[in-house]
């Protein structure tokens, strides 16, 4: 009978057993199947703000470096040798033109010129003679003739010994600066010594290269602005005065000069400058600076289209400082992203901020 009792409970255990793995395996697989039948989590928005394009003044220009000139420039050389007698201007003076320079030893020149002198007024006096001689039909027609060709060598050789004279002392050309004054007093120089350098510098111009494909654009008479390391925050203008007659085959390009006032002699020659041709002006859309993005050959930007980022192939044209020039690509009214575009992709969601200065997950 006992024996019977305990067959009985093990039954009753197993049967139960059963029916608790029954119940959880029906548990798991109904709370399985309503997690499958649940939504799945939407991704987060990226935060954004935007902008509109904006249409501005624009001008059209294209932008080059240069070297700037003196519109005259020269290297100051006697024209004849000797010993520096007086030097009569410093370093970095400023000169007029026909001021003394420096003179040289002139006594020699000075005895030529006496001589020549003393030449001339005898053969005035023989021709005078001879003509009187001839006259009175004494002196013969060739005697005449000699008298005469005699007076004018004599003529001319003075004129030959009052130049060589005059040579003796360095005169400035035109007026303008000079650079350092190499020699001194006592010292010795002939025609190849280098007394100094002499830039005219009440203007000035600028040389520059161009590509081949603006030469059709570039003439005589356009405006050019000038920007210099020197003077960082002044702007100087001026004007294009030629244009090379060809283009250079090894470079496909061609030179441009132009024109500067240089008021307080500011610009000197040698100086390097960035030259921006202005080819004409207009409006164009512009946006920020901030929102284009650059890949290899590709620019776009990041419109924003029913909170959604799509983004938008366009070409640009100027910079403005802050804002850049919008060619094709882009219309008015559009939405563009200005900041957190480096955690869009094409396609992502997104949530635009009230204003720029909203937190922007970036």
């Amino acid at each position: 009978m006992r024996r019977f009792a305990k067959v009985g409970a093990a039954i009753l255990l197993l049967a139960a057993a059963g029916a608790a793995g029954l119940w959880g395996t029906e548990f798991l697989l109904a709370r399985t199947a309503t997690e499958s039948e649940s939504p799945a989590r939407e991704p987060q928005a990226t935060r954004v703000t935007v902008a509109a394009p904006e249409r501005r003044e624009v001008s059209d220009s294209v932008s080059a470096v240069g070297t700037i000139h003196p519109t005259r420039a020269i290297e100051l050389r006697p024209l004849a040798a000797g010993r520096v007698t007086e030097v009569f201007v410093d370093s970095g003076a400023r000169v007029e033109e026909g001021q003394p320079i420096l003179a040289l030893d002139a006594r020699a020149a000075r005895a030529a010129v006496a001589r020549a002198e003393a030449t001339r007024d005898a053969a005035r006096q023989e021709l005078h003679r001879v003509r009187e001689l001839s006259a009175e039909n004494v002196a013969a027609q060739a005697r005449l003739e000699e008298a005469e060709a005699a007076a004018a060598r004599a003529e001319a050789e003075l004129e030959a010994a009052r130049a060589a004279l005059e040579d003796r002392r360095l005169k400035a050309p035109f007026a303008g600066t000079l650079g350092i004054v190499a020699v001194d007093r006592g010292g010795y120089v002939d025609p190849t010594t280098r007394i100094a350098a002499l830039d005219d510098l009440s203007a000035v111009e600028v040389s520059f290269a161009l590509p081949e494909e603006r030469y059709a654009r570039i003439s005589p008479g356009q405006t050019i602005r000038l920007h210099s390391a020197v003077y960082p925050d002044r702007v100087f203008t001026g004007e294009i005065v030629v244009r090379a007659a060809s283009v250079d085959p090894a470079t496909r390009s061609f030179e441009v000069r132009a024109r500067l006032d240089n008021p307080g002699r500011r610009l000197v020659g040698g100086m390097f400058a960035e030259v921006e041709v202005v080819l004409g002006s207009g409006r164009a859309l512009t946006i920020p600076e901030e929102a284009v993005v650059s890949e290899g050959a590709a620019t776009y930007v990041f419109t924003v289209e029913d909170d959604t980022a799509r983004r938008t192939e366009i070409e640009t044209g100027s910079s403005l400082g802050p804002r850049t020039e919008v060619t094709r690509g882009l219309r008015e009214g559009a939405r563009v992203v200005v900041t957190g575009w480096d955690s869009l992709s094409d396609g992502a969601a997104v949530s635009v901020a009230a204003s720029p200065t909203d937190e922007v997950a970036n």
